[in-house]
Order: C-alpha cells, then sequence, then structure tokens
C-alpha cells in the first residue's frame, strides 16, 4: 500500500512539473500581472478609505450638531428651571436624556472609523512603497532578461563571425597559393624564354664564325694538350 501512494505521489509530482516550468517560463508576464492587480487593488483601497473618511466626516457634523444642540438645551433647562417652569425643564431634561446616549455612540463610531481610516492609511502607504520597490523589480528584471538576450544574440554573433574569419583566412591561402604559383609559372617562363634567346645567339654567332667566349670539352682538351710537360721545363 505504501508502494501506491508514493506511486500516487510521483504522478501527482509529475503533473506539477509542466505547470511548473510554464510558470517559469512567463514569470516576468506573471510579474507584471500581479503589480496590475496590485495596483488595482490599492486604487479599490483608496477608494474605500475615501468613502470612509467621508462618512466619518459627516458623522463629526451630525455628531458636532447634537453636541449644540444637547448644550442649547442645557441653557434651556437652566433657565426654565430659573422661572420655576419644572414641567419644561423635565421635557427638556427628556430630551437631553434621549439625545446623550446616542451622541455617545455616535462619537464612539466616529472613533472606530477614525481607527480604521489610521489602518487604512497605515496599509496604503506601505503597499505604495512595496509597489515601488517591487516596479524597480520589474525593471531590473526586464534589464537582465534583454541582458541575457543580447548575450545570446552576441555569442551567435561571434561563432558566426568565427565562421567567417575562419572563412576568410581559408580564401586568402587559396588566393595566395595561386599567386604563388602563377609567380612560379611566370619564373619559369621568363627562364625559359632566356635560355631560348642564348641558344639563338650561340647559333647565330656560329654561324658568323664568331666565337661566343664559350670554351668546349675539346678547346680545353687542346690548351691542357699544349702545355709544356715537367720534363721539358727542366
Amino acid at each position: 500500500m505504501s508502494i501506491w501512494r508514493k506511486l500516487d505521489t510521483l504522478f501527482r509530482a509529475s503533473a506539477q512539473e509542466p505547470v511548473a516550468k510554464l510558470v517559469d517560463a512567463n514569470g516576468i508576464r506573471i510579474f507584471e500581472q500581479e503589480l496590475r492587480d496590485a495596483e488595482q487593488a490599492i486604487a479599490r483601497s483608496k477608494r474605500e478609505l475615501a468613502c470612509l473618511m467621508a462618512e466619518k466626516t459627516r458623522l463629526a457634523r451630525d455628531n458636532e450638531h447634537l453636541r449644540a444642540t444637547i448644550d442649547k438645551r442645557e441653557h434651556q433647562v437652566t433657565e426654565a428651571l430659573e422661572k420655576n417652569e419644572e414641567e419644561l425643564a423635565l421635557e427638556l431634561a427628556n430630551l437631553i436624556a434621549e439625545d446623550e446616549p446616542l451622541l455617545e455612540r455616535q462619537q464612539q463610531q466616529h472613533d472606530k472609523l477614525q481607527q480604521q481610516e489610521n489602518r487604512l492609511r497605515k496599509q496604503l502607504r506601505d503597499s505604495g512603497r512595496a509597489l515601488k520597490h517591487f516596479h524597480s523589480e520589474l525593471r531590473l528584471a526586464r534589464a537582465n532578461r534583454h541582458a541575457e538576450q543580447v548575450n545570446r544574440q552576441l555569442r551567435g554573433h561571434a561563432r558566426g563571425l568565427s565562421s567567417h574569419m575562419e572563412d576568410l583566412n581559408q580564401s586568402v591561402s587559396r588566393i595566395q597559393a595561386r599567386q604563388a604559383e602563377a609567380e612560379d609559372i611566370e619564373a619559369a617562363l621568363t627562364e625559359l624564354d632566356r635560355e631560348q634567346e642564348d641558344e639563338t645567339l650561340d647559333s647565330k654567332l656560329k654561324a658568323a664564325g664568331i666565337s661566343n667566349g664559350k670554351s668546349s670539352g675539346e678547346q680545353v682538351l687542346a690548351r691542357i694538350r699544349s702545355k709544356p710537360s715537367a720534363d721539358d721545363r727542366e
């Protein structure tokens, strides 16, 4: 039974892998949408805070009016007592007795609204600072993504450039080889032309009976024979 549970766990974990990869691949897009959601939530909170503040202001005006009414009736009670108008004074006192608890409840409600306003204001300030921080993080994430894309492009360009340089080196080598071959052929042709010119000149000199200044083997042998021997010199 334990093995089946482990297999079930493995299957559930495997099912989560594509989801996790999808989330990782779209992390910046998700982050951007989360920022937009947070901004909308802050805007709604501001609206709620504005409504709360308006309600608190209205309640404060009601309390002020009710407090002024109570003060006025207290003065009226004092005047009625001074004029021995006991029934009128009692009637005014009953009205005051009805208004005072209402004023107390409204003041408590006003205080609660003030506390809620303070909490919401703090939350909005903290959220605003956090949102600025997250926007900075988003800019950094975008910059890093752009840098990664540029690096990948540069690596591709570098590989392409290296391939181009290799092609250029090969082309230069082939051109230099062909030039060297052409120079060798030209040198050989020049040498052949010179030899041919020399042979033509020798033929012309020989036909004219003019020595070309070159010694043949027979001439060298005749010169050696004509030299006196050692015995003749003695």
